[in-house]
């Protein structure tokens, strides 16, 4: 398997999700598409990582050189990568649809969303502040 294509072909697989978080947030079937792409994706992180499971050392998982040396392989490189796509999307989608119930401005959001897109937990930590001035706003 050519990796850098597989690589090529995860990435492309989440766009829908975040074109639809950032300029249609409320379109009815956003949640059902969100969880749509994340179970591919989520098969394919299996795929990745139960074809390889015999090369895991869980031992590694414990020690930083052990971690290192785990990803030294296309293939497990692209299985953390996979990982990360699936986890950011979800938490992207979760803070969309904590923005709504919270009545919170979309345009709030974006920043978040995007933050969420390209360095995930930033866009959730932006979220949570921004949901925090919100609260308080609101007791105020």
């Amino acid at each position: 398997m050519d990796y850098g294509i597989a690589f090529k072909i995860v990435n492309v697989l989440v766009l829908p999700s975040w074109i639809i978080m950032f300029f249609f947030p409320k379109f009815s079937w956003r949640n059902h598409i969100v969880y749509a792409i994340a179970l591919l994706l989520g098969l394919i992180y299996a795929y990745f990582l139960f074809s390889s499971i015999d090369d895991i050392d869980f031992q590694a998982f414990t020690e930083l050189e052990g971690l290192m040396a785990m990803f030294s392989s296309d293939k497990a490189v692209l299985t953390g990568w996979v990982h990360y796509l699936v986890f950011d999307m979800l938490v992207g989608n979760w803070v969309l649809n904590n923005s709504q119930k919270h009545e919170i401005k979309h345009y709030f959001i974006i920043p978040c969303l995007l933050f969420c897109f390209m360095l995930g937990p930033v866009g959730y930590v932006l979220y949570s502040i921004i949901k925090l001035v919100k609260v308080k706003s609101l007791k105020d």
